[in-house]
C-alpha cells in the first residue's frame, strides 16, 4: 500500500509516541491528539453531524441460542436528546430535557434520573453526533490516550460528560473502538458493532439510517405511575426465618407467591419458570437475552399493581418465586422495621416524614434505589436494599479509593448522610461493578434491618434510626 508522505510522517510520530507511552505510562500533547482526529476524519470520510438528526440501529442478541432482535433509536435537536430501545413489545427512554436527565422505564413510567445518568448521557450526546470532530471539538479537554503497536487512543473531556476514550487502528486511522462510563463499542465496520454498554447484555448493532427528523423532538413529561392503595400503609410480615430473608406474602396474576423484596431487580419483575408456566402467559425472547411478557396484577396486601413487566429469571433468592425491585421502589416507600419483623409499604401521596430519624439522600439511578455513602472526601454509591449476603459488597477499586487493604473485611468511618455508620462488613470483588459510571456496590437489606429504615426513592430520601436510641432531627 502506498502511503502519502504526511501519513508516513504521522506515522513515524505515532511509533514515537508509543515508545513514550511505554516508557512514561502518560499522556503526551494536545496538539499531537488534535492530529489523530484530523488524520481520522481524513482517512475515514466522516464529518460531525447536523444539530437535528436520528440515527436508527438494529439490534441483535449474542446470547447463545437466542433470537431476539430490537431498534434503538438516537435523536437530539438544539435542546434535547434522547434514546429509545424497544424489543419483544418493551421500550425504555432515556433523554436529556432542559439541562436534565430523564428515564421512562419498561412499564412506562417517566421521572427525573440521577446526575450521573445526566453525565452520561452528555457523552454519548457528544459521542453520537460525533462532537469531536467538530474543529474545536466543541471545547472539549482533549489528550492523548493509551498506545500500542498497532492502536492508538485520544480522551476527551466532553463539557459536562465524562470523560470518553476513542481508539483507533494506526494504519487506516479507522476507530475501532469508544469508551465510557456507560458506554462500550467495539466495531466491526463502519456500519456493524458490538455494544457492551447494558450491564451483563451485550448486543451486536447494524447502522440502518442516519437523517434528519421528521418533525420536532416532543417534550417528555414526567408520570406514568399505576398502583392502586386500598389503605395508605401496607404491612406485610416477613416470612423468612433468617433477618436476611426479605421475603413477604404476595401474588401475581391472582397466584399466590412469596415475593423476595430485592433492589437488584430493576427492571421487569423476575419470576421463577414455574410460576411463569402457571401463568399461562406467552413470554417472547428480547435482545438482551431476557425471555418477558406482561402480566398481573402484581399485589401485597392493599398495594397492587394492575400489569407489570414479568421476566422468567433464575436470579430469585432461595425460598421465593419471584423478585420485586423496580415495580415497588418506584412506586412505594419501603419501610424496614426489624423490631417488627415487617415491611411496610407507604403510600407517598399521603406519608408524612417521620421524626426522630436521620434523614439521607437515596438517588434513583433508572430504578435503582441507591445510596450515597461517604467516608471523608470520599463517596461510594452503592446499591441499597438488595439480596445480598455480605453487608456491603463494593468493586475492588472502590475499596481502594476508600484506603480499604485487599484483605480488608470490615469498613469503618462511613456515613449515610449525616448518620455515622458502625463498621460494616465488607467483600471487595474484581468486576460486576462500574465505579466511574456511579455503580460502586450494594448494600444488602441485611444491614438495612440492623436500623430502622424507610426508602423514599420517588422523593429520593432515606429515614434512619439507629440501632438503639433515637437520632436527632
Amino acid at each position: 500500500m502506498r502511503l502519502s508522505a504526511r501519513r508516513v510522517s504521522f506515522l513515524a510520530a505515532a511509533g514515537l509516541l508509543t515508545a513514550l507511552l511505554t516508557a512514561s505510562g502518560c499522556g503526551g500533547s494536545d496538539k499531537l491528539a488534535r492530529r489523530i482526529l484530523d488524520d481520522h476524519r481524513r482517512a475515514a470520510g466522516v464529518r460531525p453531524l447536523a444539530g437535528s438528526q436520528v440515527v436508527r440501529l438494529a439490534l441483535f442478541s449474542t446470547q447463545a441460542g437466542s433470537t431476539g432482535t430490537g431498534t434503538q433509536q438516537i435523536e437530539w435537536d438544539a435542546r434535547a436528546y434522547r434514546e429509545t430501545v424497544s424489543s419483544a413489545g418493551a421500550r425504555t427512554v432515556l433523554g436529556v430535557q432542559g439541562g436534565k436527565a430523564y428515564f421512562t422505564d419498561e412499564d412506562g413510567v417517566t421521572r427525573v434520573a440521577s446526575e450521573p445518568i445526566l453525565a452520561e448521557l452528555m457523552t454519548r450526546s457528544y459521542f453520537w453526533r460525533r462532537g469531536y470532530l467538530f474543529d474545536d471539538a466543541e471545547r472539549a479537554k482533549i489528550a492523548l490516550g493509551p498506545a500500542d503497536a498497532a492502536r492508538l487512543s485520544i480522551v476527551l473531556g466532553p463539557k459536562e460528560g465524562n470523560p470518553l476514550t476513542l481508539t483507533f487502528d494506526r494504519q487506516t486511522l479507522r476507530l475501532v473502538a469508544a469508551r465510557s462510563a456507560g458506554l462500550a463499542i467495539d466495531y466491526e465496520s463502519p456500519t456493524r458493532w458490538t455494544m457492551t454498554s447494558r450491564r451483563g447484555a451485550p448486543v451486536r448493532a447494524e447502522l440502518r439510517h442516519i437523517g434528519l427528523p421528521t418533525g420536532t423532538l416532543a417534550d417528555a413529561a414526567v408520570g406514568g405511575w399505576s398502583s392502586a392503595w386500598s389503605v395508605p400503609a401496607v404491612e406485610a410480615p416477613l416470612l423468612g426465618t433468617r433477618p436476611a430473608e426479605i421475603t413477604v406474602a404476595g401474588s401475581v396474576g391472582g397466584h399466590a407467591t412469596v415475593l423476595a423484596i430485592d433492589s437488584a431487580a430493576d427492571g421487569p419483575v423476575r419470576i421463577r419458570a414455574a410460576l411463569a408456566e402457571r401463568l399461562g402467559l406467552s413470554f417472547q425472547a428480547d435482545v438482551f437475552g431476557r425471555r418477558i411478557a406482561r402480566g398481573g396484577p402484581i399485589a401485597i396486601g392493599g398495594w397492587s399493581e394492575p400489569e407489570v413487566l414479568l421476566e422468567v429469571s433464575d436470579l430469585v433468592p432461595p425460598g421465593a418465586d419471584a423478585s420485586l425491585g423496580a415495580a415497588l421502589f418506584r412506586e412505594a416507600a419501603v419501610e424496614y422495621d426489624p423490631v417488627g419483623r415487617r415491611i411496610r409499604l407507604l403510600d407517598t401521596e399521603h406519608w408524612v416524614r417521620p421524626e426522630g430519624y436521620y434523614r439521607a439522600v437515596i438517588d434513583d439511578d433508572g430504578d435503582r434505589p441507591v445510596a450515597i455513602l461517604k467516608k471523608g472526601r470520599e463517596l461510594l454509591r452503592v446499591l441499597a436494599g438488595t439480596a445480598t449476603p455480605t453487608a456491603l459488597t463494593i468493586a475492588r477499586e472502590s475499596g481502594t479509593r476508600l484506603g480499604l487493604s485487599s484483605e480488608a473485611r470490615s469498613a469503618e468511618g462511613l456515613h449515610w448522610g449525616p448518620a455515622p455508620l458502625p463498621p460494616i462488613e465488607v467483600l471487595q470483588q474484581d468486576g460486576g461493578f462500574d465505579p466511574a459510571a456511579g455503580d460502586d456496590g450494594r448494600l444488602s437489606a441485611r444491614f438495612l434491618l440492623r436500623f430502622h429504615v424507610i426508602v423514599d426513592m420517588p422523593h429520593r430520601w432515606a429515614y434512619l434510626k439507629p440501632e438503639a436510641g433515637t437520632a436527632p432531627e
